[in-house]
């Protein structure tokens, strides 16, 4: 388990310093055309808004469910019909980010490799949950290095003999590094990435959709109207270039909530084993020890921020971001309820609670929709941010009156881990409990 956290750390840390440097570059780069940062952060916030949409229907269901495949051939079985449905999102992804730049007034090259981008984005994420469920969190590091060393070298490429960076070649670098690293996670594992376009994969996704997946896509959908739905807000109001500014901000922070999405990459496959042997309260003394590990990393960073706000300001900024301390402040308190959000509610989401967190975080996004109107109509765009802490404080406040009560009897609720069944074989246990009202 350590070696498993040192890795993650590692994976994270190197994520993190990526897309840190590639953030600000581009603001130094479009310094004098903001606006051109603001469609990057639309296509970036819609990207991650997407994978959340692909962990709700997929990645959180087959990372609680493959435990409990009792052979080889389940596990194969399993995961297959998983791959299946998410080639599918894929597709769907990539013609909704196509359909939405065109419609919005952009080229075509912005609108094919910024679809290009979002499919190998969602590619490289079921990838990475695939090997995280597996616990084998030195695939994810070994192939992550491959998907940032053909993007740097790429981007240095570009920079040696190619134009000046525009979007469009942006995205189409960063898509190529994800699919060459998503190429080879699929190719060491061939017979997890089949497809199963049979009435068998239909029945069985129904039946998760029906019972798991339908709650926690609706959980996602207001959970992500919560923190990101103010980017589209404020760029209908106020511009582009406010996004900018906003957006500017929020960076600062990323390096924290790309952690926290690592941690649940992995805590949520220790969480599934503890819950699915009952032992609740173990569960518990892990989230409470993520909780104080992330949050002590939290504050040291908040203070090495504030240190280095100076250098931040005058360099990486250049000055011409202005009025971006109090906008920072903001992000931190929202940065702090945001990661105490996701580590207590991934503990009842292993539990497969998404019904209850769907009515949580639908009383988050009201919240949010209340604190954006009020934000458009005294047109202070900065006050966005209240908006997001607003739904995160709502949000929490529900998931913690749904975390379990660590005691034996709520070890019943759990069960054994049940069978899954092969091609044509009769109904298993699995999918008879995922089948039942």
């Amino acid at each position: 388990m350590r070696r498993s956290i040192l890795y993650s750390v590692l994976d994270q840390a190197a994520l993190s310093a990526f897309n840190f440097a590639l953030a600000f570059a581009l603001i130094r780069i479009w310094s004098d055309n903001p606006e051109v940062f603001g469609v990057y952060s639309m296509v970036f916030a819609g990207s991650l808004a997407l994978i959340s949409v692909q962990n709700a229907l997929i990645n959180a269901q087959f990372t609680i469910l493959r435990p409990k495949a009792t052979s080889e051939s389940d596990e194969s079985t399993l995961l297959s019909m998983f791959w299946t449905v998410n080639v599918s999102v894929v597709f769907c992804a990539m013609l909704l980010m196509f359909t939405s730049i065109l419609a919005t007034g952009g080229d075509l090259a912005l609108a094919a490799s910024a679809a290009a981008y979002v499919g190998a984005t969602l590619l490289r994420e079921y990838t990475r949950s695939h090997h995280f469920s597996d616990m084998n969190v030195l695939a994810v590091l070994a192939l992550d290095g491959v998907s940032l060393a053909v993007s740097i070298g790429l981007f240095a490429a570009a920079y040696a003999f190619g134009p000046s960076l525009g979007l469009p070649i942006l995205f189409a670098i960063l898509a190529a590094g994800l699919l060459i690293a998503s190429g080879l996670a699929i190719r060491m594992h061939r017979q997890h990435y089949r497809i199963l376009a049979d009435r068998e994969t239909v029945a069985f996704y129904r039946a998760v959709w029906r019972k798991h997946s339908f709650w926690a896509l609706m959980g996602v959908l207001t959970s992500e109207f919560q923190q990101r739905g103010y980017v589209f807000v404020v760029a209908a109001a106020f511009g582009a270039g406010s996004v900018a500014l906003i957006q500017a901000a929020a960076l600062l922070f990323r390096p924290i909530q790309l952690v926290t999405h690592a941690w649940g990459k992995l805590a949520r496959a220790v969480l599934a084993d503890h819950l699915a042997r009952g032992d609740v309260a173990r569960a518990r003394a892990f989230t409470l020890q993520s909780f104080a590990v992330l949050g002590a990393l939290f504050l040291a960073f908040s203070a090495a921020l504030a240190l280095g706000w100076p250098f931040i300001s005058d360099v990486l900024f250049r000055g011409r971001y202005t009025d971006l301390g109090a906008i920072v402040v903001l992000w931190g308190i929202a940065a702090a309820v945001i990661m105490s959000t996701g580590i207590f509610s991934l503990e009842v989401q292993t539990l497969m609670r998404f019904r209850e967190l769907s009515f949580g975080a639908a009383l988050g996004a009201l919240v949010c929709a209340v604190v954006l109107a009020a934000v458009v109509l005294f047109g202070d765009f900065r006050a966005s941010v209240l908006a997001v802490i607003g739904g995160q404080l709502a949000f929490f406040a529900v998931v913690l009156c749904l975390l379990p009560k660590t005691k034996p009897r709520f070890a019943a609720k759990i069960g054994p881990a049940p069978e899954l069944r092969t091609k044509g074989a009769p109904p298993s246990s699995l999918e008879r409990g995922v089948a039942e009202p």
